[in-house]
């Protein structure tokens, strides 16, 4: 399996309520089930994104390794590649990368700390930066503005596991008993 991390923890503009994303994009699933771990949900974001399931490793979430539970389409990868995406390798040797915040807000780290320049008016650069398509800084950029002016945008779908429930099972579950997440794994 090969991790991750993603956001704050990349792009090295970390602060006391930033919290840990991992992400394993080829999961060994029994493996994962394994983990000591506080809560395990699964999460479609929307009708149309494939599920992931969530493994928070702490009672206040701020520690969180998720996998996807399909074939993630190209915008969902390049997706933390926009907020800012570092292996193990690159994080062992305190490296950071550049990405975008919640607040909009381009981080490109420098030798000693990082600059930050809007987003807005630069996504032609962040697109070469990041090295991901404009479409997917476009979309994120709007998905992040109608979070900031709405507040929290929700999930389409979340089902927290219980007690010994597996991933494997939970999985079953909603194949079973929801289309829309059986449709986005099948793809």
């Amino acid at each position: 399996m090969e991790g991750y991390v993603y956001g704050s923890v990349a792009r090295g503009d970390v602060n006391e309520k930033s919290d840990v994303d991992i992400i394993v994009f080829n999961p060994n699933q029994i493996v994962l089930d394994t983990l000591n771990v506080n809560h395990k949900y699964l999460i479609q974001a929307t009708p149309n994104s494939v599920p992931k399931a969530y493994l928070s490793l702490d009672e206040e979430e701020t520690i969180v390794i998720s996998f996807p539970l399909g074939r993630l389409r190209r915008n969902e990868i390049e997706f933390y590649s926009f907020g800012g995406l570092v292996d193990l390798k690159g994080l062992s040797k305190n490296e950071r990368v550049p990405g975008v915040n919640k607040k909009l807000m381009l981080i490109i780290p420098t030798e000693n700390g990082h600059m930050e320049i809007p987003l807005e008016g630069n996504e032609d650069y962040a697109s070469k930066l990041l090295k991901i398509s404009l479409e997917t800084i476009m979309e994120r950029k709007r998905l992040l503005a109608r979070r900031m002016e709405r507040g929290h945008t929700g999930v389409f779908l979340r089902y927290d596991l219980g007690g010994n429930e597996s991933i494997y099972d939970a999985f079953n579950k909603m194949y079973k008993s929801n289309k829309f997440f059986k449709r986005m794994v099948d793809v």
